[in-house]
């Protein structure tokens, strides 16, 4: 056996002893299956002779439906299930209050989160006693204090095998790093214990953080608990699942390419990537560290609106540009999450009461939807979804407009380039140290063989300088929108797919996002805000009855315009009646989607799905995208 192998196996089983055999429990005397990748990977290794295209067996194959979303409502004490779907603001407030104690609240996460992690293989860490004695600390400060220690008091959150905790292992999906025990904890750890938290669990990504799948040679595959046969979404799939099972109240996943919205998406949850130098990225660990053309992003994954406002609050509060060099000094700022500058005309003052916006009272947005990105066409319960969206705001009150991409495979070329702009070298030196292969990742098809690109510091300031052009014509085409919204300023929001699809099998999502639009590179490529919701379709493929059968014949007749629309022909015979996931995306000018900077569209994201009634846990709309934040202060 290769040494990589057997390194990687004995770390495993150092993951299975950890984990106290009290929070476990018996599937297999209850009937159900667990996963079966806790034990085996079954990742695939890059062929560099050959492009990647789905396998034919997996192109002819009917998946059948395998949900374990509702396992734990039927194997778990019921009052352990209503703590765990109680939505986040809920529980901070009832931990903050003594309603309920951190410890109960813990427990309550740790058994739902190892059920999970048996149900869908999302875990790569748990330390079970530090959890339980922080836990502890939290219910012994507010006893002797009278007061929370901050904001999120008591309150467990997981995080993505990129965050580091004092003296515990932190892999990052590389069998280099099984053995790497942190010195020091990341500066988000020691954020969230300032702010209270109480840290959960770790969990799974992809080698190399760059695929839209979660499978690695330590800890195997994460599967979607929506169906166990489909993608969870990557490079945050390990977090998607979890708390798409309500294994942790509140996840924190990293974003450069929709690596939270994707997951977020696939797993019916609330997700944001915040502008960049805004949450403390310093002393976690990533690949591509020194590049800065294209930022990662630190986000928040959690089932609600509220969860979203609880977390940017609580960090911010903190002062985290203390900590990390490169972060904004700028607080939450609550004036511009009241809206007091979204829905006034350019120009107008504060003093303009007549133009504040007050959420469902008075003063009216103008939301943006892209149906098409120009390239491919949506699946149509997509499609389905961004109709229900506009029927909602336009009753609601707001305006609704067309949005026209602007040269989408231009930005896509370019962002791939800036990807791919080392060749490969990360990731080969990443792999050559332990000797593990190479997996599949989404610059596998630049670096192939002796045509990989061997591009100088030169060549990557061109590459800078195309994208900072692009970024400024993207700009000057959403300010020329305020010529037809009739708000007197551009639109306020551009409502898009997270995915041209709905969640997919496994080995199929790379491949669609490397030769598809990649809904989530667009905003990345020009550096807008994003929030992301998802929302749960029984007839994803618009298979169902009357006009949603009629919506996937005309799809499958219709002509493609790109070169991935007969793979998605293809592929929606395949989905046909599949259980499944459809998400928006809206993007805003970077900075205002933030609930810290004017103007602040977490709040008409909140009249929005207000509008849209989106109340259930399993509902979702998708991301949200504002416009460039400017500095309030």
């Amino acid at each position: 056996m290769s040494d990589w192998k057997e390194r990687s196996l004995k770390h495993l089983a150092k993951r299975d002893a950890a984990v106290p055999k009290e929070y476990l429990v018996d599937l297999a005397s209850l009937g159900i299956e667990p996963c079966p990748f806790t034990k085996e990977a079954l990742p695939r290794p890059l062929d560099p002779k050959l492009p990647f295209k789905p396998d034919k067996d997996v192109s002819a194959s009917i998946y059948p439906t395998d949900s374990v979303v509702d396992v734990p409502r039927k194997v778990l004490d019921m009052q352990d299930v209503a703590i765990t779907e109680t939505p986040l603001e809920q529980l901070v407030e009832h931990l903050a209050t003594k309603k309920l104690t951190s410890l109960r609240c813990t427990e309550a996460f740790l058994r739902r989160a190892l059920l999970a992690h048996q149900l869908v293989n999302c875990c790569t860490e748990t330390f079970v006693d530090y959890t339980i004695s922080r836990a502890k600390e939290c219910d012994e400060y507010l006893e002797k204090q009278g007061k929370p220690i901050g904001p999120l008091h008591g309150l467990p959150v997981s995080l993505k095998d990129q965050f580091h905790i004092a003296k515990l292992t932190t892999s990052m999906g590389y069998v280099k790093d099984v053995d790497f025990i942190a010195e020091e904890d990341s500066v988000i750890t020691t954020v969230l214990l300032r702010a209270g938290a109480v840290p959960l669990i770790r969990t799974n990504i992809p080698q190399s953080l760059m695929r839209c799948e979660t499978d690695n040679y330590i800890f195997g595959r994460t599967v979607n608990p929506y169906n166990r046969a489909f993608t969870p979404g990557g490079s945050s799939g390990g977090e998607g699942a979890l708390v798409g099972m309500h294994g942790s109240p509140l996840g924190l996943g990293t974003d450069i390419g929709g690596s939270v919205r994707v997951p977020s998406a696939f797993n019916g949850l609330w997700g944001m990537r915040p502008s960049m130098h805004r949450i403390p990225y310093e002393g976690s660990a990533n690949s591509f560290l020194g590049q800065h053309t294209v930022y990662s992003v630190i986000g928040p994954m959690t089932h609600s609106h509220g969860g979203l406002v609880a977390f940017m609050r609580a960090v911010l509060g903190q002062r985290p540009w203390e900590l990390d060099p490169i972060l904004v000094p700028m607080a939450f700022n609550e004036e511009a999450f009241a809206l007091k500058d979204l829905g006034r005309k350019s120009g107008s003052t504060h003093d303009d009461e007549k133009q504040a916006l007050q959420p469902g009272k008075k003063g009216q947005l103008c939301f943006a939807i892209e149906w098409d990105d120009g390239i491919v066409h949506p699946h149509p319960p997509i499609t389905r979804a961004l109709r229900e969206v506009r029927e909602k705001l336009i009753a609601a009150g707001h305006k609704v407009v067309d949005w026209v991409p602007l040269d989408h495979a231009r930005a896509y070329d370019i962002i791939d380039r800036i990807y791919a702009a080392d060749g490969g070298e990360d990731i080969r030196r990443s792999c050559a140290e332990s000797g593990e292969p190479v997996m599949y990742n989404l610059m596998a098809e630049r670096y192939q063989g002796a045509d990989r690109p061997n591009v100088s510091v030169f060549d990557c300031w061109q590459v800078a300088k195309e994208r900072d052009a692009y970024r400024k014509a993207y700009l000057d085409h959403w300010n020329a929108t305020a010529a037809s919204t009739g708000t007197g300023r551009p639109v306020d929001a551009v409502l898009a797919p997270v995915s041209n699809c709905a969640a997919c099998p496994h080995d199929t999502n790379d491949y669609v996002v490397r030769v598809s639009s990649g809904q989530t590179r667009i905003h990345d490529a020009v550096e807008l805000d994003r929030s992301a919701r998802r929302r749960h379709a029984h007839h994803p493929c618009g298979c169902g009855q009357g006009q949603g059968s009629q919506a996937r014949r005309a799809f499958l007749r219709g002509q493609g315009r790109g070169v991935l629309d007969p793979i998605r022909r293809e592929q929606m015979a395949r989905l046909a009646r599949q259980p499944g996931s459809r998400g928006q995306e809206a993007a805003g000018r970077r900075g205002e989607i933030d609930p810290f900077t004017p103007p602040a569209l977490l709040t008409p994201f909140s009249m929005l799905t207000n509008a849209l009634h989106l109340q259930s846990p399993a509902a979702g709309l998708g991301q949200s995208h504002r416009r460039r934040w400017r500095n309030p202060l």
